[in-house]
């Protein structure tokens, strides 16, 4: 059997699947996943040196910030919209005025600074297990990030 079957399969399996509601808070691993996929092509735009890309993707990320502040503000008891305010927010910065002048090398350090927020969040609600990347190294979207 390929790959390809197991996953309709899987994906199939879990549609039927009965799905129970324990809670009306979103599913923060989500709403991370999509930040995850935002920051990981701000990264990629920044890295080709597309400023007008990156400055795109550095909205979207920062769109995707307020909402998981607003949909998931604390989530098993820790204070997500707090963390995020202290040490994403913040990260940002930088990565505004590099894209803002159009420098590559400051876009690569604001990148470099968001990550080390990304980890130090993690680090703060106790789930340093999750390490993020820049991930420059691997293009897995279907996308040029060239300018």
């Amino acid at each position: 059997m390929n790959w390809k079957i197991l996953a309709l399969a899987a994906v199939t399996a879990a549609q039927l699947a009965p799905v129970e509601e324990t809670s009306n808070t979103p599913e923060l691993a989500l709403l991370m996943g999509d930040l995850q996929r935002l920051t990981h092509k701000l990264a990629l735009s920044a890295d080709a040196g597309n400023a007008e890309l990156a400055a795109f993707y550095l909205h979207e990320s920062q769109e995707q910030l307020r909402k998981i502040q607003t949909e998931a503000p604390e989530y098993e008891n820790l204070p997500i919209a707090l963390l995020i305010d202290r040490l994403a927010h913040p990260a940002y910065a930088p990565m505004q005025e590099a894209v803002r002048v159009k420098d590559v090398k400051r876009m690569r350090e604001g990148m470099n600074a968001i990550v080390q927020s990304c980890n130090a969040c993690h680090t703060a609600s106790q789930h340093a297990i999750i390490r993020i990347t820049p991930g420059t190294e691997v293009n897995p979207f279907n996308q040029s990030f060239a300018p």
